[in-house]
């Protein structure tokens, strides 16, 4: 009796097992058909259909669905905006220059000395007794990486990422309901 049950049960879980990889090779052909009618009837008219899809989409969201993805673009708007610090700091450098004629160079080393001042870290960075060779990279990286250059792809690639997922989640609900039409 005992090893029919777990007959049972293991034939359950390749069950479970062989529908997921059916709804994800569903999945992707679903997402390799969208991008197949892009290419073949361009962005005017790919940008009518979103506009139908995405009306299909908002009829069925749920309260989770609009909460979560309010969440998601408030992530994305502050990545966006980490991304545009970057920029307003160069803006503020150059503004700088322009009047005084002195580059006020703005290294990631001031950051780090403002996040791990009167630490261990901040400590062996000032008077290294070991590990001199990584002290040597580590300050040179400091000392020559400017802040807004950080701030500018690391902002570039948070978003981008973001909105990846974003849209990502979007194409999985949109297949969610579509399947659950057709079933």
């Amino acid at each position: 009796m005992v090893q029919t049950d777990k007959t049972y049960d293991e034939s359950k879980r390749v069950g479970e097992m062989l529908g997921a990889m059916e709804a994800a090779r569903l999945f992707v052909l679903d997402v390799l058909q969208t991008c197949r009618f892009v290419f073949e009837k361009g962005l005017t008219s790919a940008y009518e259909a979103t506009r139908k899809e995405l009306k299909f989409l908002f009829k069925r969201f749920t309260a989770l669905d609009y909460v979560f993805g309010n969440l998601s673009m408030l992530a994305l708007l502050l990545c966006f905006m980490v991304f545009l610090s970057g920029f307003g700091l160069l803006g503020y450098q150059v503004v700088d220059w322009l009047q005084d004629g002195v580059w006020n160079a703005m290294p990631l080393m001031m950051v780090f000395t403002f996040l791990f001042d009167g630490t261990a870290f901040g400590a062996w960075m000032q008077n290294p007794e070991s590990w001199v060779g990584l002290h040597q990279v580590m300050e040179w990286l400091l000392l020559n990486t400017p802040i807004s250059l950080v701030l500018i792809v690391d902002g570039l690639i948070l978003t981008v990422f973001m909105g990846a997922t974003i849209v990502f989640a979007v194409m999985v609900r949109r297949f969610q309901f579509k399947h659950r039409e057709q079933a």
